[in-house]
This record gives C-alpha cells, structure tokens and sequence, in this order.
C-alpha cells in the first residue's frame, strides 16, 4: 500500500448500518427505534434517510418538494429543466435557476479552478456525445472524437458567465452537474432534518445517516468526531452494514456508522470496512456506468481504439479516465465546509483526473483509490485500512 503525504486521500465506499429498512414509511413511535423515508427515485439512485427522530409526513413532503425542485432546475435528463432548456436554446441566453443553485456553482467554480478545467459541468456535451444522454441511448454519434473535450473547442464552465444564480449563455451549453449535484442535495436534506429536529425541540439527541448510493452524511455519536478504527476497501458505492440488524434497535446513532468500501471490479464485494461517527464520505466508480462503443480517435502517438465508455470524463479531451478505478474522499465533522458532502462527492470524481496532492492545496480532506493496475493509496489521515491488495 501507498500513502499520500499529508491531507491527500482517495477512495470509495457505501454505509451498512442505515438503521432501518426503507420503505418510505415513518411512522414508527420513538420508543420502536430509528425510522426510515426512501425516495426511490431521486436523482436517479434514490436517497434514504435513517432518522433517531420521527420524519413527519409534511417533513417527508417537504423533502420530496426540494428534491423535485433539484431535478426540475438542474438534471439533464429532464425536458423540463432549466438545464435542458440551455442545452436547446441556439443562440444563448439568460437562464434562471433557483436561490439554492448559488453554493453549487459556487463550488463548481472552485473545483474548476483546481482542477485546471478536467472538471467542468460543460462536459454534459461530451457525455452525449458519446452516449450517456437524456434519453439513455448509449450509442456514440458519429464524429464523436472530433468535438469532445475543451481541446476541441466545446464551451466550458469559465465561458459561461455568471451573475449569481444567474447563468447567460452565447450558444447551446449543455451542462451535467453530476459531480457534485447529488452530495449536494444530500447536504440540503441533512439541513431539514436538523432545523425540523430544532423546531421540534426534542430532548432525544438526534441522530442520522443519509445514504444516497455512493454519497453519504453521517451524524452519530460520538461526535462531532471520526472512528480510525475501520477498515477501508475499494468500490463506487457506499453501503451501511448489517442493515436489518439495526431495525429496531433503540441505540442507532450511538455508535459509529459501519461503512464497506465496494470492490471496482465486482460489486457484490467490499474490500474493506470504515467506521464512521461524523462526517461526508463518497465514492466514485465507473463499475456501474459502463457501455460499449466503437470508434477511433487521433492523438500525437496516432489513432487508437476505444471499446468501452463511462460516465467519469476528463473535460479537458472529453474522454474517460482510465487511471483510477474508485476513489474515496472524506470531509471530517472539522471542516469549515457548509456543505461537507457535496465537497466530498466532486472531490470523489476530481480523483480520477487530478492528483489528490493538487486538490489538497484548494480543499481539507482524506481519502483513498484503487488505481488502473490495482494499486491501493490512501493518505496518512484516511480513516480505515484496506483489507486486499
């Protein structure tokens, strides 16, 4: 195993005790244990929230009415969107978007700049090209290689100009907030659950984990503080452990959430375990987000074959990163962060085109990756140990 020096990490992993099984149903008495509320289809992997404290049913509306309004502004798989109506606007425009967009584009802005443009939300253009567009098609167009990427002169995040949450556009743009957009909305609902818990002014401590797929926001105790007591494996996933042991049981959130880190090349494995008490956890992976292609594209050293495509791109050439398997980046209960996990989440898909070295001079975080030839590296801080090499 390799370590990183300092605040460097990379990685991937998925919760395993969410507490309770997610039915979308909270109604469970306070004395029963923890409840659950699913929202099966939220941005596309749905997000599950394991509660210490009653989730009422007009906290739950509330929460299905944000993430609605999420989707409606910035997915791109939806005619709807503000984004969608970007992408077919062909001479440009001044877009609106919500109050709540300002973080997000706030972060994108600093992500952009630390990572030298290889993250760009205007790299939505290229992922249609190759396939992974609204309609799922999964087929590349034709010409694909000839306008992919910045280097061939597609629009990018620093082109579009921006007055608050504002974006105004000279042509089509088509932007994929996928990075970073799902940790976000992770964050936004993790705020809801604490300012309904305030109101409510509840003498039982709370106590949470919001699991979206590979982004998680947990808040157990002992906190606000993290457990270097786990393990930690490779994957893109983050997955609770020994779910239906924790139905019922009344001490959910009094100790650490136990983490699996999902192994890249077989996702019915982890490969390691973390625990964690307080904080942002994600992974990326492309084991999921797999299609075939074929074509060829030109480069200095000639033409070469590609056969298979995913959803993690360099926006810089607009073609996927092939280095790095699944990273995991985790932002710990002392970041200055407001949004933790949506940090987390793009730090997660900056791994695969940016050295961890770099982006720890722009952001406080620890993680760990499985590289192409399956090298493990993880840096001093990373929480937990992987298990195989």
């Amino acid at each position: 195993m390799e370590n990183f020096p300092g605040n460097v990490c990379h990685g991937s992993s998925t919760p395993l005790e969410s507490g309770v099984p997610a039915n979308g149903n909270a109604s469970r008495k306070p004395s029963e244990g923890p409840v659950a509320v699913s929202f099966p289809n939220a941005l596309g992997g749905g997000i599950i929230i394991t509660s210490s404290q009653r989730i009422t049913s007009s906290l739950r509306d509330r929460m299905a009415s944000r993430i609605e309004e999420f989707e409606r502004a910035l997915s791109r798989f939806r005619e709807d969107s503000i984004v969608s109506a970007m992408a077919r606007s062909p001479h440009g425009g001044r877009f609106e978007f919500p109050d709540f967009a300002r973080p997000l584009f706030e972060f994108y802005d600093r992500l952009f700049a630390a990572t030298e443009g290889a993250i760009d939300p205007c790299v939505g253009e290229d992922l249609t090209r190759l396939g992974y567009d609204a309609n799922l098609t999964f087929r590349m167009e034709s010409g694909a290689f000839a306008h992919l990427g910045r280097e061939h002169g597609r629009a990018t995040w620093d082109s579009v100009r921006r007055d608050g949450t504002t974006l105004i556009t000279t042509g089509p743009v088509r932007l994929d907030f996928g990075a970073a957009g799902k940790g976000y909305m992770v964050d936004l609902l993790g705020g809801m659950v604490e300012r309904h818990a305030s109101d409510q002014a509840n003498t039982r401590p709370l106590h949470y984990v919001i699991d979206a797929g590979g982004d998680l926001r947990v808040r157990t105790s002992p906190g606000p503080a993290v457990s270097h007591s786990g393990t930690s494996p490779s994957s893109a996933t983050l997955r609770t452990a020994d779910a239906t042991g924790t139905a019922k049981d009344p001490a959910f959130g009094r100790r650490p959430a136990r983490i699996a880190l999902e192994d890249p090349d077989d996702t019915t494995r982890a490969v390691g375990l973390l625990e964690l008490a307080y904080g942002s956890l994600c992974a990326s992976a492309p084991s999921r987000r797999r299609w075939p292609v074929s074509g060829t594209q030109g480069s200095a050293a000639g033409t070469e074959a590609l056969h298979e495509a995913h959803h993690l791109l360099n926006a810089i050439d607009g073609l996927p990163a092939n280095d790095v398997r699944a990273s995991w980046a985790l932002v710990e209960s002392a970041s200055p962060e407001p949004y933790p996990t949506m940090v987390a989440d793009g730090l997660a898909t900056a791994l695969f085109v940016t050295s961890a070295a770099a982006l720890a001079e722009s952001f406080d975080f620890q993680c760990a990756i499985i590289t192409e030839e399956r090298i493990l590296a993880k840096s001093q801080g990373f929480p937990g140990r992987f298990f195989v090499a």
